[in-house]
């Protein structure tokens, strides 16, 4: 397989300077749930500087609103960036248009405390136990001492469906590891329950970002994320060149390297070893 370009932190801009759009993850990439990452945010502001439009990606579960609302109480204004899709709007856009969502309870598998802004009538429709629901939804992050705990009741209703609108297994907030909604739906999947996925890595969710930049006139796009799980294979299966950042997100314990620490390319090969999809380009973070 070929091995990504590795860029350091002092080339990216002239590296980069054929994109005219980029699409950007956010956990491990700007930020860190707490706070927003500077070198980033830097980042962020020169490609505004340029008129290159930027769309986040996330597999966040809270609505599109809701996530812009957050990102400006971390400090990323609007004027940053042209707008996000997030696997909670997918998730809302399937409870308010599939017929087969339509109607019945919905039992939260994750905390719930995302989905504040969803539309209210889908939030009425949340109900305390799995028994009054007709669907299941995976929705945040939560402790990783918490998985057994919230899978109990799943095993039981493996013959509901499980929608999940965070694929992430495993985030870091904080500094602090946690595991998502996938986690869940990973299991509950493997028990021969049905699930239906939103966000990263579906094709899907790729091409939604680079449809709403290419509205804006950007054609050169360029996708960066952090996971070699889900941001890397979506990416490549949408036909979108990626940059793999290595030290800022999920993957930097597992390569023992300092936050935004510059790696070598011996240092990530047995990691890239692991997964079968190769990013075009990798650097340590944004800078």
């Amino acid at each position: 397989m070929t091995a990504p370009t590795l860029l350091r932190l002092a080339q990216l801009d002239e590296a980069l300077a054929a994109y005219d759009g980029f699409i950007l993850d956010l956990w491990g990439v700007l930020i860190d749930g707490y706070e927003t990452f500077p070198g980033a945010r830097a980042w962020l502001e020169r490609r505004a500087a340029e008129g290159k439009p930027v769309w986040f990606l996330s597999n966040a579960s809270r609505d599109a609103d809701g996530m812009v609302e957050e990102l400006g109480k971390l400090g990323v204004p609007r004027e940053l960036f042209a707008g996000i899709t997030t696997s909670g709007q997918l998730a809302i856009d399937a409870f308010l248009q599939d017929a087969k969502f339509r109607e019945g309870g919905i039992y939260l598998s994750g905390p719930g405390t995302g989905q504040a802004g969803w539309p209210a009538e889908i939030r009425a429709r949340f109900v305390e136990e799995i028994d009054q629901a007709a669907i299941i939804l995976g929705v945040g992050s939560f402790p990783e001492d918490e998985l057994e705990t919230r899978f109990a009741p799943l095993a039981t209703a493996l013959d509901k469906p499980f929608l999940c609108a965070n694929p992430d297994r495993n985030v870091v907030s904080g500094g602090l590891p946690f595991y998502a909604a996938g986690k869940l739906a990973d299991r509950f999947a493997a028990l021969g329950g049905a699930v239906t996925w939103y966000g990263k890595p579906d094709p899907y969710a790729f091409r939604c970002a680079a449809e709403e930049l290419a509205t804006r006139g950007a054609k050169r796009l360029l996708f960066v994320g952090d996971s070699l799980v889900t941001d890397v294979p979506g990416a490549v299966a949408a036909g979108i060149d990626c940059l793999w950042l290595a030290t800022t997100g999920i993957h930097r314990e597992a390569l023992g390297l300092g936050f935004n620490q510059e790696p070598t390319r011996e240092g990530l090969e047995p990691l890239l070893r692991q997964h079968p999809e190769r990013p075009r380009f990798a650097a340590a973070g944004l800078a």
